[in-house]
């Protein structure tokens, strides 16, 4: 869901977004948060042929997920990059406090990145395209600096599971004019929490680190920047795992892994006839039906190659 934006376009909308209120901005010590390093981490490690020696954070923000894939792997240099000033003054800060000095963090737009910067064996655009207005030409932009052979990770807002979300954007789009200040905006989102308390976040699907309920709200309400990036973002727009693939395939990345999900029917389905019918369908069509069997995943962390010429058929 987008705001009102005037006159502004909506890039610029999102660049000064996060420079109010830099991402995620605290060491919040989430399960999700060690779950999804983790995982990344052997992924990075387990790449087939060379290893893994250069890596791009791109919109990393306030760099929790590059500094913690660091202290994992001291083999490989990463750069994080990030449109927000603010953002990357508290990522510089964070790969000083480790002692880690295999991170450079560069202001840049991830539609238009320095050539300087040179090629990947990895990127990672996590929790980014689906804020920006021109992914695809995002997307195609990042490609030119991933190696043949690379990897790219994307974390994607899936649209089933972010309802909840674009109806709570779309009140605080209501209860706020388009013209009114963040602060604005903020003390409506705040009033709300207050107004709802746990049933919000309950039924809301609202992430926060400390799960849901009363601490939750807290939580939230001490920490403005998480409430601005689900509430009032200024670009959003999340997608289904159909529309991945649609994604992968324009852009010529063969589709790699679904981060924390199994094809292996026996963990979804106990019914004989279902299990059968499920293991006959081809490897993408097995993972839209899972994506139905999950009913609402709020974000999807997929992973894909980019094949080398000769493997797309090129001479």
């Amino acid at each position: 869901m987008t705001r009102d934006l005037g006159p502004d376009p909506p890039g610029t909308a999102v660049a000064d977004h996060y420079e109010r209120w830099p991402f995620p901005g605290v060491v919040h010590g989430s399960r999700e948060g060690v779950v999804l390093v983790r995982r990344l981490a052997r992924w990075l490690e387990r790449r087939p042929g060379a290893p893994m020696r250069r890596v791009l954070d791109a919109g990393c923000g306030t760099g929790h997920t590059t500094v913690a894939l660091a202290r994992r792997l001291p083999s490989v240099e990463f750069v994080g990059v990030d449109v927000s000033s603010a953002a990357l003054d508290a990522a510089r800060a964070q790969a000083a406090a480790a002692g880690l000095d295999r991170i450079r963090f560069v202001r840049a737009d991830v539609r238009d990145l320095p050539d300087s910067l040179g090629t990947f064996d990895g990127v990672l655009a996590l929790g980014v395209l689906h804020h920006v207005p021109e992914r695809d030409a995002a997307l195609a932009h990042l490609l030119t600096h991933l190696v043949e052979g690379g990897r790219m990770v994307l974390w994607l807002y899936g649209r089933h599971g972010r309802a909840a979300h674009a109806l709570n954007q779309r009140l605080i789009a209501l209860l706020v004019d388009g013209s009114a200040t963040d602060d604005a905006r903020i003390a409506v989102a705040q009033a709300l929490l207050r107004e709802s308390g746990g049933r919000f976040i309950e039924g809301s699907g609202v992430y926060t680190p400390r799960g849901s309920g009363p601490e939750a709200v807290e939580w939230l309400l001490e920490h403005p920047a998480w409430l601005a990036d689900q509430m009032f973002p200024a670009y959003e727009r999340p997608v289904t795992l159909e529309e991945i693939f649609t994604l992968f395939d324009a852009h010529a990345l063969e589709f790699d892994h679904w981060f924390g999900v199994s094809a292996d029917v026996p963990r979804w389905l106990e019914e004989p006839e279902l299990r059968r019918r499920l293991e006959r369908l081809p490897l993408r069509k097995r993972l839209l039906a899972i994506e139905c069997l999950l009913l609402r995943p709020p974000y999807y962390l997929v992973s894909g190659r980019r094949p080398p010429p000769r493997e797309r058929g090129v001479p």
